[in-house]
């Protein structure tokens, strides 16, 4: 469970702030944006999913 927590969740944040610098840098260039935001909602659901495992594992 550690692992999760000290190892997982800070790796998904890290890519899912990654991913919001070049969805920001594309959107100034104009470019298409599509794999950014599909990628940034699998983050989410990841990160979230890890999260609330992770909350469970508490109790």
């Amino acid at each position: 469970m550690d692992l999760l927590l000290f190892f997982f969740l800070p790796l998904i944040g890290m890519l899912w702030f990654l991913n919001l610098v070049t969805l920001i840098k594309k959107i100034k260039e104009e470019k298409a944006c599509q794999n950014q935001i599909i990628l940034g909602a699998t983050l989410s659901f990841i990160f979230i999913g890890l999260f609330m495992f992770w909350i469970v594992g508490l109790y």
